[in-house]
């Protein structure tokens, strides 16, 4: 099989492993790709949905691989589909569950799925009136995509205010017809959990947790994630059983009752409270990132195969296998600075002195070849991913290696798995 993967982060990188290692690959493209892509599958420097669509026309391949959220937003799986491709991604209808967080709400109301009470507000001065009745800890949310950054934990009222702010007045994420969702904060530990589903039937696909502030002890502001441990701790059978009928089987069968084609996967973050009770925060419609890399290493079975019978609608046909005594961290190399202002085009120096294989990876999200040079060229920049018996095993891995990784500019948390 020809096959394109779509993206140019480490989420892709992963994807592109996972897609080369299976026999039935023959040849593999990642448009735009990234250095580290680039050693495992012909990379083409398209980015926009145009240039994609016809380049896919060209090499007329077996199958699509979308990897991040605004392709899904803007309906590339949509529109690709339209033109006879198989896609794995769903259309711009069900990238709806993730790209606005109000109809994220409202689905969950009509499917009776728990998650936290919530209001939709268009202007500044409503959502500010509203806050004025409320004291204590709350959340507000951009109503779109915000690459990770829109979802605003707040200790007090004036946090959340000065939040709304942000999106309405100085409009931080879009210039125009601003939305947020302030929801009720619910405390508890996070995990995210994954699904495909070609629409009719599911498979579930692992879990982690997510490590999404910069600092150590979750301090400083919220990033794209800056390190995982899969599979979660917390999950065990009795969590797992609530998950399944409380949150999942419920999101497959509104799907189908709401004829949203749904093809690809679904991405549940969740909060589990005191009692062991799970509440959905969000979808993803989407691999999540860095939560990928991490349970990509424990994946035994043929991942393309998967992906292909999703797109295809032949999901009953295959299985997920993996090493579940296994577990696995994954730390998030960053350049200092990130999330606010970060240097660009800073140097790593010696790279290829890591070999991958299957116990260790160094996933690349944001570099660049320059000559014999590799140059960083984003704020998440490398994620290191150590598979092993024991989290304590895969830690000492990943931070061994991090610590020799010469690159003058690396940040990196200390913390991640460090309770387990």
């Amino acid at each position: 099989m020809n096959i394109i993967v779509i993206g140019s982060g480490a989420r892709e990188h992963a994807l592109c492993r996972l897609v080369e290692k299976s026999y039935l690959c023959e040849k593999l493209y990642c448009f735009p790709g990234n250095f580290g892509i680039s050693q495992i599958a012909e990379c083409r420097n398209i980015s926009n949905s145009e240039e994609i669509i016809e380049e896919c026309q060209k090499i007329s391949p077996d199958l699509i691989i979308i990897g991040p959220e605004n392709y899904l937003s803007e309906n590339l799986a949509g529109r690709l589909r339209g033109l006879n491709f198989n896609v794995f991604g769903p259309d711009e209808h069900g990238a709806k569950l993730e790209s606005s967080k109000e109809f994220m709400k409202e689905f969950c109301q009509s499917h009776d799925i728990p998650t936290a009470r919530s209001k939709t507000f268009t202007s500044f001065d409503s959502a500010k009136t509203y806050l004025e009745l409320r004291n204590g800890p709350i959340v507000v949310k951009y109503d779109g995509l915000a690459a990770g950054k829109g979802v605003f934990v707040c200790s007090n009222q004036q946090e959340a205010i000065d939040a709304c702010f942000k999106v309405f007045e100085e409009k931080v994420f879009n210039k125009e017809n601003n939305k947020v969702v302030i929801e009720d904060f619910l405390e508890g530990k996070e995990l995210s959990f994954f699904t495909i589903t070609d629409g009719k039937n599911y498979l579930n696909f692992g879990s982690a947790q997510d490590y999404k502030r910069i600092g150590d002890n979750d301090t400083g502001p919220n990033t794209g994630g800056m390190g995982t441990v899969s599979p979660a701790p917390i999950l065990n059978e009795e969590l797992m059983k609530k998950i399944q009928s409380q949150i999942i089987e419920k999101t497959i069968t509104g799907l189908n009752k709401d004829k949203i084609n749904f093809q690809g996967v679904l991405f549940f973050g969740i909060m589990v409270d005191k009692d062991n009770k799970p509440y959905l925060l969000e979808y993803n419609t989407r691999f999540g990132d860095p939560e990928i890399q991490s349970i990509s290493l424990r994946l035994n079975s043929d991942f393309l195969s998967l992906a292909h019978a999703t797109a295809t609608k032949n999901l009953e046909y295959t299985n997920i296998d993996f090493d579940n005594d296994k577990k696995s961290i994954c730390l998030i190399l960053a350049t200092s600075g990130y999330p606010e202002q970060y240097p660009k085009d800073t140097l790593i120096k010696n790279l290829n002195e890591f070999p991958n294989n299957d116990q260790f990876y160094i996933f690349h999200a944001a570099t660049k070849k320059n000559g014999h040079n590799i140059l960083t060229n984003g704020g998440r920049v490398l994620s290191l991913v150590a598979m092993g018996d024991t989290y304590e095993e895969c830690r000492n891995k990943v931070y061994k290696i991090a610590e020799e990784i010469d690159w003058d500019h690396k940040y990196y948390r200390k913390d991640i798995g460090a309770n387990y």
